[in-house]
Formats: structure tokens, C-alpha cells, sequence
């Protein structure tokens, strides 16, 4: 989660004018991006060299991003039937050594977030 379009955008490796014209029509918003990431980043955030990040609608998620140094590090709870999942027990003792805190479930929707692959001039969406 970042707390800006911009800050957001500096995770890319690079950032076409495609990619700059879907940021401004979707963020911030429940739309979840993935793309090739600058390296350099903690080795949880990568996968296969691409970051998957969203700036919130929420404009609490965005300030304590800022609080935090402009980034959170978030375990989705989206899931491919297209609920929201419940945090449980059985989550919390998976990742209790990873997270130093877990927030409530907020004003969202309770619906999975889009999630749209960008690769190159690319733009493929994964969850619509």
C-alpha cells in the first residue's frame, strides 16, 4: 500500500505514459497494480521480480502509509471467490513474526479489488 500515486509509481522499473494515464483514472481506489519492481526492495515484497501495490481510497490506509515512511507492507485478504476474508486465528499465527500489528476491517466494500498486470505496453487484467 503506498500513500501516493507517486510514490507508488517509483516502485516501477519503468513507468510508461500508458501506465502514468491508468494510475490517473484508477488511484486512489480499489484497484490493485502489478509490475516489474526496482530492485533494491525487502525479498517478501517481490515475486518473480514484480510487485503487486495500490494506493487505498481509504484516506486513513493512505496517511499511515505516510506515517510509516510512505509505504505499508499488507497481506491481502482478497481471495479468488471474490469475498474479502476474515483475518482468523489460523492467519494471525502464520504471520504473527511478520506483522507488528493487524488493523480491523474498515469502510470497504467487503469485494476483492481489481488487479490489473502491467508488462510493458501490456495492460492485462487478472481480476476484474
Amino acid at each position: 500500500l503506498a500513500d501516493s500515486e507517486r510514490r507508488a509509481l517509483r516502485l516501477a522499473t519503468r513507468v510508461r505514459p500508458t501506465l502514468r494515464k491508468l494510475v490517473r483514472g484508477i488511484w486512489p481506489g480499489p484497484v490493485t497494480l502489478v509490475f516489474q519492481a526496482v530492485p533494491g526492495l525487502p525479498r517478501c515484497c517481490y515475486r518473480q521480480g514484480k510487485i503487486a501495490v495500490r494506493v487505498d481510497a481509504d484516506r486513513e490506509t493512505r496517511r499511515l502509509a505516510k506515517l510509516a515512511g510512505g509505504l505499508l507492507l499488507s497481506s491481502s485478504l482478497n481471495r479468488r471467490s471474490g469475498r474479502t476474508a476474515v483475518p482468523g486465528r489460523k492467519l494471525h499465527l502464520r504471520w504473527h513474526r511478520h506483522l507488528s500489528t493487524c488493523l480491523p476491517g474498515g469502510s470497504g466494500s467487503g469485494k476483492a479489488s481489481k488487479i490489473i498486470l502491467i508488462h510493458g505496453e501490456e495492460i492485462r487484467p487478472i481480476r476484474a
